[in-house]
């Protein structure tokens, strides 16, 4: 996941097609695609202002060998 600033986010396809789950005090929204069911992106309960990004749903991505990948474990992730 990469976090960027919500404004820095346009969704290239269809909206109707990501359904979204909050819980908890809701503040956070996980959103998912309603075809397949993968997790998509997020907004951010810490930091509203910002969205985390699944970046393996991101199309052509190249990501340089020299770059530090994070693998983060949902279930003990903050």
């Amino acid at each position: 996941m990469k976090a960027i600033n919500k404004d820095n986010f346009t969704y290239l396809s269809s909206e109707e097609n990501v359904s979204v789950y909050k819980w908890n005090k809701k503040i956070a929204s996980h959103f998912f695609c309603k075809v397949c069911g993968v997790y998509t992106h997020h907004i951010r309960r810490r930091d509203p202002s910002q969205i985390s990004i699944n970046l393996m749903c991101v199309d052509n991505l190249i990501i340089p060998q020299d770059i530090k990948v994070d693998i983060i474990d949902g279930a003990n992730h903050d």
